[in-house]
């Protein structure tokens, strides 16, 4: 059975879409293709192959390359058309009643208060909102089957239950083993706290320069890996190289995941810093949580985020606050950086933690098995033509 990810925005090499999902099912025995947006050339990795096209970022240039987008889904001729955007299920929906093929839509976020805020006139969220779950209730029934990336999303698409599975963004183990020693670390007086991935206003950055000038430890350093892409990125520059903070801060550009995985292994606290009022903030399921945690690092995530909140509070592996609050965010991070076996002991319980439960092994399972019954559904269907 041949299968297609289609993406209007998820780069060829996706974490999620990529690394984890179309690599999982490759190995199952399934041909695999994720059409993609990009630069690089089209080519077959670990058994999936990568089928690159220029798309551009807009909303209004992506609604334009939406037809591009299905003139190439149906070159590929899959049986399966596995969704990883909004616009990229409407394209797979169109495979479904025009060629009748299969379409799996994958909810990675709360798409109805993301689109609102971003795109919509700030006096109409509410009814931007409500439009779009209007949308997805017409385009529900016309699905065939629903991947949640975290199960807040799922009440925007009503009875869809018996054909939804949640399968958790979690870290890889990848031929890690729970009790392999902790890498050497390399020699320094320096308790260094991190953050992975997009870091921009609404993630925090203010909010945790605040705190480090707030904090009473003088062997405090912060490692930030990605790159600030809002309004804000000409202040956080400035903010950076302020006196009082540009030796004690280190900013570096996006890296390869193993790359990045290193890096983990060298800091000592991980930081989810997302800021409240933000429906997606609230739904969120961060993968960076949970590579913090594989990699022993004590971790500081909101307490308002109501997925992330009771997994930190099971495993006992960090500390809940209120990430708008900068004194909250440097008592925090004080009281790890004084005790250094505090962070040994939420470090070790949040690998644990990852290696019992929140390991993309065992959420890969649930996508195979989903995987299976489409296989099945479409056999039955090829026998009776």
């Amino acid at each position: 059975m041949r299968l297609c990810f289609l993406s209007s925005m998820h780069p060829p090499t996706d974490k999620r879409v990529f690394q984890k999902e179309a690599r999982t099912l490759a190995a199952a025995g399934y041909d695999v293709v994720h059409l993609a947006p990009g630069e690089e050339e089209s080519r077959v990795v670990d058994g999936v192959t990568l089928e690159v096209y220029q798309s551009g970022k807009t909303i209004v240039a992506r609604l334009l390359s939406m037809l591009n987008l299905y003139r190439r889904a149906k070159r590929v001729d899959a049986h399966v058309y596995h969704c990883n955007e909004v616009d990229s299920w409407v394209v797979g929906i169109a495979l479904k009643l025009i060629r009748g093929r299969v379409v799996v839509f994958d909810v990675h976020e709360h798409y109805p208060s993301t689109f609102a805020r971003q795109h919509g006139p700030r006096f109409c969220i509410g009814v931007t909102e409500w439009f779009m779950r209007l949308a997805f209730r017409m385009l529900t029934p016309l699905t065939d089957y629903f991947v949640f990336a975290k199960e807040t999303v799922a009440p925007d698409f009503p009875n869809s239950q018996d054909r939804a599975i949640t399968v958790l963004n979690c870290a890889t183990l990848e031929g890690a083993k729970i009790d392999d020693p902790p890498p050497v670390r390399k020699p320094t007086e320096f308790v260094t706290a991190v953050h992975v991935g997009v870091f921009h206003r609404e993630r925090g950055w203010p909010e945790l320069i605040e705190a480090m000038r707030l904090s009473k430890s003088l062997n405090l350093r912060v490692k930030i890996i990605g790159t600030c892409t809002d309004s804000s990125k000409e202040e956080f520059q400035r903010a950076i190289q302020s006196p009082d903070i540009r030796d004690r801060i280190e900013v570096i550009e996006w890296l390869p995941f193993d790359d990045m995985y290193r890096e983990l292994e060298q800091s000592d606290i991980g930081l989810v810093l997302f800021q409240p009022g933000i429906q997606n903030h609230v739904f969120a399921m961060p993968h960076k949580m949970f590579d913090y945690m594989k990699a022993r690092l004590p971790v500081i995530v909101p307490e308002f985020a109501v997925e992330v909140a009771p997994i930190i509070r099971e495993a006992q592996c960090g500390i809940l606050l209120d990430p708008s609050d900068p004194q909250q965010i440097a008592d925090a991070l004080d009281q790890l950086i004084a005790d250094a076996d505090l962070r040994r002991t939420l470090g070790e319980k949040g690998r644990a933690a990852v290696f019992r439960r929140y390991n993309w092994e065992e959420e890969g399972k649930l996508l195979v098995s989903l995987y299976e019954r489409i296989a099945k559904k479409c056999e039955q269907r090829h026998h009776a033509k």
